[in-house]
């Protein structure tokens, strides 16, 4: 990623840290999540709606369709807490201004032919988040090498669920 790329990521993610969600997480994350994959026995409500629809369009001209739903998914194993009306509050004072301007600039520099929307490579994307949850179990190995870490019941099932996911996503690679 260039300078320019992670700096505004960091304002992003300052910007959601503010209106009460994950420091680690961007607003465009946090939408995605709450739109494809919060709770899907509940009808989404209409704010995320909303918000998705202001985000994607402003961010269309770089990132092509849906830019929130694939911010979602490098953020996917992240925590996504439950956002308070005065949080929703807040994301729409950010959310709604910056996206004009944002928009503006983005759509000035479309039409100029400077940008254009990209197609989302997923074959790449998903390269990178198992090179992340590699690095991730690297990093516990290493953890458990270093200490003696009192194993739990509780690590013990988060243990058996990645080794059931984990033989779910090589099933699937294999099958290909």
């Amino acid at each position: 990623m260039s300078y320019l790329s992670n700096f505004f990521i960091s304002l992003d993610q300052l910007g959601n840290t503010i209106a009460g969600g994950n420091p680690d997480n961007t607003i465009s994350a946090r939408i995605g999540y709450y739109n494809y994959h919060h709770d899907s026995s509940k009808e989404t409500a209409l704010h995320w709606k909303i918000f998705m629809y202001i985000v994607d369009t402003t961010f269309y001209p770089v990132d092509g369709e849906r830019h929130c739903h694939e911010a979602y998914h490098n953020d996917a194993g992240e925590y996504f807490d439950e956002t308070k009306n005065w949080a929703i509050a807040i994301l729409a004072v950010f959310i709604i201004p910056c996206c004009l301007l944002i928009g503006l600039i983005l759509y000035t520099l479309l039409v100029m032919g400077l940008v254009s929307p990209k197609d989302i490579d997923l074959t790449k994307n998903i390269k990178q988040r198992i090179i992340g949850a590699n690095n991730k179990l690297k990093g516990t190995l290493n953890e458990f090498n270093e200490y003696n870490i009192q194993i739990n019941a509780d690590i013990k099932e988060l243990n058996s669920e990645t080794q059931t996911l984990l033989t779910t996503v090589t099933n699937i690679i294999q099958s290909e």
